[in-house]
């Protein structure tokens, strides 16, 4: 079995996973990045500070992890509650890493952890200004998240996959060469002179050592829980580009590991780290169907014993016969985005099925023993009542083949995906101009609207019995209501 050849070398960066982020199971992108970087002779330290302050807080401050309460506060609000709550670790961090002789430092950053490692950021380069510090990850690739740090305290943007890039960087500094702007990656100087652009895809897969999770504490996660997964990446990228979604944007083109490559993974995790279980974090496992059942033979042959659970898409192509093969594997659950049981909403979102493909995909997916979930997305531009009607009677009519609705939300605009680009397409008009929260459509639906019919589709669901895990509704930037608030009072 070929495994990373582990390095000796002294510390050459510190990969931080910063919070708020995941405490089931160990970071997948730093784990990709630390073994990569290994295998080509750099020392590397992960530190998870996520899981540290989640593992070591007071229970009433582990709620800062909760989906539930990330989704009623916006961003910067979050960010800000933690940091007032954990001031004190976050200075302890600064000051164990300024205590090392590691001159950079890397944090791989969310939408909302990029303020929380922008604190830190501000404080290392305080006290020694030529430590080099990276933001990576979905935080940075696009044009809203870099340019929420006004100012940022980051040298350098990694945009997208950040193998190679970070390797550049690593080698530019050992030759004591100078690092510019280029593909995938963007000095923070030049943020206004240039655009951003990701670096070619990572054609071949197989090329990327697995992850071993070696620089991981795997027993403190998902504390107090006997489920203790893997997280397992068998592909990157999506055959699909759904109006709502970025995902896709961010990995572009659909690549998919060889069966020998995922073999060596699967075999190392459940000898070397006793695994029992794996969450596969692809956006979809059924991107190439040939692949997948290939795949499976090749589980169910090795006599391996292990549960999994995915992300699916719903395929007209996926048949019984698969599903079943599925199960033998160790295919646990199926977690598919139907989004919608209105066939004109699912045509506007760029899905290629009908509600009736959904529910034949259900019931068979069911049939094979498979745990069956599913998403929701109310308030797409132009969903009428009877569009959401015809979702509720989706889940009614399908109750008996469902066994969660996994995510509950009230739709998005992001302003890079497909209906942030064409927003005339799509009938959709920002009120105010400022938050695309606050988007109304040609049906006269706006955030308020959204809102309620989340709180419907949620009253249903508790009717129905069905379990639940996620309710999303986005939240106002604080500024906005603000500004809001001030219109009102004028007006009065």
């Amino acid at each position: 079995m070929k495994r990373v050849r582990e390095t000796t070398s002294d510390p050459e960066i510190l990969l931080v996973i910063p919070p708020p982020f995941f405490i089931k199971m160990p970071h997948v992108g730093i784990a990709y990045l630390s073994t990569f970087l290994k295998s080509k002779g750099f020392g590397v330290l992960v530190s998870d500070l996520s899981l540290k302050l989640h593992n070591k807080a007071p229970e009433e401050f582990k709620r800062f992890w909760s989906v539930d309460f990330t989704n009623s506060f916006f961003l910067s609000e979050i960010s800000e509650k933690i940091i007032r709550g954990f001031e004190r670790e976050l200075n302890d961090f600064v000051d164990e890493f300024l205590n090392t002789d590691i001159k950079v430092i890397g944090f791989s950053v969310n939408i909302i952890s990029i303020y929380i490692a922008n604190y830190i950021a501000r404080r290392i380069k305080g006290r020694d200004p030529e430590r080099l510090i990276i933001f990576g990850g979905p935080g940075t690739f696009f044009e809203y998240g870099r340019m929420s740090l006004q100012p940022s305290f980051a040298d350098i943007y990694v945009i997208g996959e950040g193998e190679v890039t970070l390797l550049n960087i690593l080698r530019a500094r050992r030759d004591n060469r100078g690092i510019s702007s280029t593909l995938g990656l963007l000095l923070v100087k030049d943020l206004s002179r240039y655009e951003a652009l990701p670096p070619p895809n990572i054609r071949n897969l197989d090329d990327l050592p697995f992850p071993t999770f070696s620089e991981f504490d795997l027993p403190e996660y998902n504390q107090g829980q006997e489920y203790k997964p893997m997280p397992l990446l068998l592909s990157r990228g999506c055959i699909r580009a759904c109006a709502y979604c970025i995902d896709h944007i961010m990995w572009p083109k659909y690549r998919y590991r060889s069966a020998d490559h995922v073999m060596n993974e699967i075999s190392y995790h459940t000898t070397d780290n006793k695994a029992k279980s794996f969450e596969l974090i692809d956006l979809t496992c059924s991107g190439n169907l040939k692949w997948l059942s290939g795949l499976c033979d090749r589980i169910i042959n090795s006599g391996i014993k292990f549960d999994w659970v995915s992300y699916a898409m719903v395929r007209k192509e996926m048949d019984f016969e698969l599903l079943l093969k599925m199960r033998r594997a160790g295919c646990n659950t199926l977690i598919y985005g139907v989004e919608s049981g209105s066939d004109r909403v699912l045509k506007k979102m760029k899905k290629r099925y009908t509600a009736a493909d959904a529910a034949r995909l259900l019931r068979m997916t069911h049939d094979a023993g498979i745990c069956t979930n599913m998403n929701i997305i109310v308030g797409f531009p132009g969903e009428t009542e009877e569009d959401f009607d015809l979702t509720t009677e989706f889940i009614q009519q399908n109750r008996g083949c469902i066994d969660e609705i996994t995510n509950v939300s009230g739709c998005t605009l992001f302003p890079e995906s497909e209906m942030g680009v064409h927003k005339k397409k799509y009938g959709i008009r920002l009120e105010q101009g400022v938050d695309p929260v606050l988007f109304s459509d040609t049906s006269g639906l706006n955030q308020e609207g959204r809102g309620e019919r989340v709180r419907r589709m949620t009253e249903i669901i508790n009717d129905l019995g069905l379990r639940r895990s996620i309710i999303n509704r986005p939240s106002i930037n604080p500024k906005v209501k603000e500004i809001l608030t001030r219109q009102k009072d004028a007006a009065a």
